[in-house]
């Protein structure tokens, strides 16, 4: 007993130290692989290189495991409902160069139901190129990939055993999470190189939730000592539960419901299949590398392909005569179903607009509530391409119900360059502006169901322009617009303006000729026959702005400069957790009346009980600061906000905790120029500093910050703001 008991603990020993010995080997193995990363990763070794590519996507399935709230109900699901599948393939050039970067060019796009294909499909990142790269890509989802540099410490790695592939001594190299628990960590194995330490073959795997297995097959070019990736595949399913991701604005659920006896119709799996295949791979030649400043390209020639093109490149097992068969019946289905219309709907939606024929209604205007008008109702819009591409007429009117005045912009542009999206605009407005709110005249459009501070701000002043503009894309990151503005200012309350000369002024004439600059340069763009798009935003954004009023021109009274520029980075992370920076500064000189210098966004409403200030939060405002309260001449803002990852309490309810700090220092010079009013400056500095838990309900949530610093205030409520936050996804 004694000796089979001696046996087995022998044996149990040497199990372990095996164990052990080959967990040694893998590492030492990987570790290699890891120091070797640079030598065996074509943007790293090569100078330039490109190669050509087919892709195709599938989706077949049962359509009801389609779904989405709302607008964002999917228009696949429409197309599924009747064809079962939906598809889109394209043919693309890749070109690297070390100076330039990363590009595909789209030589073939085909969509089989749309007139032109749906572009933003091109925006998503369906799967990762380069196995090389720290994180590996999957939908526009970051998971770490085991080639990390930090992957030892992430990953178990074990030899399972050696093989050959394309006639080369590799090694297959097992990985598996240390901790299962991590969302973002894949399972696999690697086909190691044993003479280069470079991949030959790599296997990711993810179960859960949503299943996924990622290939990567390689080719071996002798001339480079490289394995050049030959093909990819991508196959996403379920078979237990259901877990939505998003195509091109809507909703894709992929998996099935168990089928019971008393539930014949529960939905079937959905499958989504991606497959590329690689070919002529060229390197350290000199490229042309086209527009500069584009990771993706369009080419207008692209989309309108005969079949015979595709058939060559699609080979001789890609579908079933059946599937080929709804595949080309997607034309007449996606017609019927106007998905396209829908498509346009949701698009222009994000941004605003609602599209009737040759009009796009703008939403901003139909309702809004502030202290000055009491209830605003309006109706805006512009003229789209289906009236012109090259003409557009805008404008709006709005009604107070409380000062009984009609408001209204009436404008022209004319298109004068396709490809840098040059727009020459005329036009005319009559409307009131809050005192001292700059603007850039870069920044994006920004639709929102309603504005946090306008609700709360007491003070307007009355103008009526006359403008001309030129906005122009000077290159993919960079876009600029020029005005020439002439406008009469009147006051809503008793405040006048001191002139050099000792003059008294309410009413004055303003001429400005403004020059502003936003530039992106680590955002990623697309140009498509339609246009350019951002595709992917980088940080950071930087935004600059010159103002220059002239005296006498126009019959203007005031000769002043002013310069702003502002600056934002975010730093995401993937567990959805970021850090956000901002920081903005004004500066002016010159005769400058109150209504045109600068404030820091306050958005406390000025009433003395805590809950009489319970309002909405603003994204950029302190809230703790009253309206009225601080001017400058120049001034300097700075904000942090820190986003923790979402608590996932249920799947409906996944709370969103951000920590914000906010400063602002300024000054003003000749504050006695500025009569009738009552304000403070900022020389000493202002903090203020809080909290938000944010998308509790319908986007609601609710925020707290508190005023602190040499501007205080004696009463401990008064330093307080509570209020709502809305942050709704579009």
């Amino acid at each position: 007993m004694k000796l089979l008991f001696g046996i087995l603990l022998t044996l149990s020993c040497a199990t372990v130290l095996a164990q052990k010995s080959s967990a040694r080997e893998a590492d030492l193995l990987m570790t290699k692989v890891l120091i070797s990363t640079k030598k065996n990763d074509p943007t790293h070794k090569l100078n330039s290189y490109k190669y050509d590519s087919y892709e195709n996507l599938k989706v077949s399935g049962d359509p009801e495991a389609l779904t989405g709230p709302g607008y964002k109900k999917t228009e696949l699901r429409k197309t599924l409902k009747k064809t079962r599948v939906f598809f889109a393939e394209k043919t693309s050039r890749h070109i690297y160069d070390y100076k330039e970067g990363y590009k595909e060019i789209i030589t073939g796009a085909n969509m089989p139901g749309f007139e032109e294909p749906v572009y933003p499909i091109y925006n998503i990142d369906f799967q990762s190129e380069n196995v090389y790269e720290d994180r590996y890509i999957i939908f526009d989802q970051e998971f770490i990939s085991p080639l990390n540099k930090k992957s030892m410490t992430l990953y178990n790695f074990q030899i399972e055993k050696d093989t050959t592939v394309a006639g080369r001594a590799v090694s297959k190299l097992n990985f598996t999470p240390k901790d299962s628990q991590v969302p973002q960590l894949f399972s696999g194995n690697l086909y190691i190189d044993l003479e280069t330490y470079g991949v030959a073959k790599a296997v990711f795997e993810k179960s859960g939730k949503l299943n996924i297995d990622a290939y990567h097959d390689f080719i071996y070019n002798e001339a480079f000592s490289l394995w050049l990736n030959s093909s990819r595949k991508l196959y996403v399913r379920q078979e237990k539960t259901r877990k939505e991701f998003e195509l091109f604005g809507g909703r894709l659920e992929v998996g099935i419901e168990k089928k019971t006896d008393d539930d014949k119709n529960a939905a079937e799996e959905l499958y989504l299949i991606i497959e590329a295949l690689n070919s002529n791979f060229q390197a350290n030649q000199e490229i042309e590398y086209g527009r500069r400043g584009l990771k993706i390209e369009v080419q207008d020639s692209s989309i309108h392909l005969k079949e015979e093109y595709w058939e060559k490149y699609r080979g001789e097992d890609a579908f079933s005569t059946t599937e080929l068969a709804q595949f080309m019946d997607l034309d007449s289905i996606v017609s019927a179903s106007k998905i396209t219309r829908k498509l346009e709907i949701l698009d222009k939606f994000k941004v605003g607009y609602f599209p009737i024929s040759f009009i796009d209604v703008d939403l901003k205007y139909l309702v809004k509530y502030n202290d000055y008008e009491a209830f605003r109702l309006g109706m805006g819009g512009q003229t789209n391409e289906k009236l012109s591409e090259n003409f557009r007429i805008n404008g709006y009117l709005a009604y107070g119900t409380k000062d009984a005045v009609f408001k209204h912009k009436i404008g022209i542009g004319f298109r004068i360059n396709k490809e840098k999206n040059t727009w020459l605009n005329i036009y005319k407005q009559d409307d009131i502006n809050e005192f001292a709110a700059e603007s850039f005249l870069t920044d994006a459009r920004v639709y929102s169901l309603f504005e946090p501070r306008l609700i709360n701000i007491p003070t307007f002043y009355l103008y009526e322009q006359y403008g001309m503009s030129l906005q122009q894309r000077l290159f993919p990151s960079v876009i600029s617009e020029v005005s020439l503005t002439r406008k009469r200012i009147n006051q809503t309350t008793s405040y006048q303006y001191i002139s050099d000369q000792g003059d008294s002024f309410s009413e004055y004439v303003l001429a400005e000729a403004t020059l502003g600059v936003r530039w992106s340069p680590e955002s990623d763009f697309m140009r498509t026959p339609r246009g350019f798009q951002e595709i992917s935003r980088g940080y950071p954004i930087l935004s600059g702005q010159i103002t220059k009023g002239f005296r006498g021109v126009t019959e203007s009274n005031f000769n002043y400069f002013k310069v702003s520029g502002k600056a934002q980075y975010v730093l995401s992370r993937p567990d959805q957790s970021g850090t956000e920076f901002l920081l903005e500064g004004h500066y002016s000189t010159g005769e400058v009346p109150l209504t045109h210098l600068f404030h820091a966004y306050p958005n406390a409403p000025n009433k003395d009980e805590v809950l009489q200030r319970f309002s909405v939060a603003g994204t950029r405002s302190f809230e703790t600061m009253y309206f009225n309260e601080f001017f400058s001449d120049r001034i300097i803002i700075g904000q942090v906000r820190h986003r923790l990852a979402p608590f996932n309490i249920f799947s409906f309810l996944k709370p969103e905790m951000v920590l914000i700090t906010k400063v602002a220092w300024g000054n003003l010079d000749n504050i006695d120029r500025h009569q009738n009013v009552s304000f403070n400056t900022l020389e000493k500095g202002y903090f203020e500093s809080g909290f938000e838990l944010n998308k509790l309900i319908f986007g609601f949530g609710l925020s707290a910050s508190y005023r602190y610093g040499a501007y205080h205030l004696p009463d401990f409520e008064d330093n307080l703001a509570l209020k709502f936050t809305f942050y709704l996804e579009l």
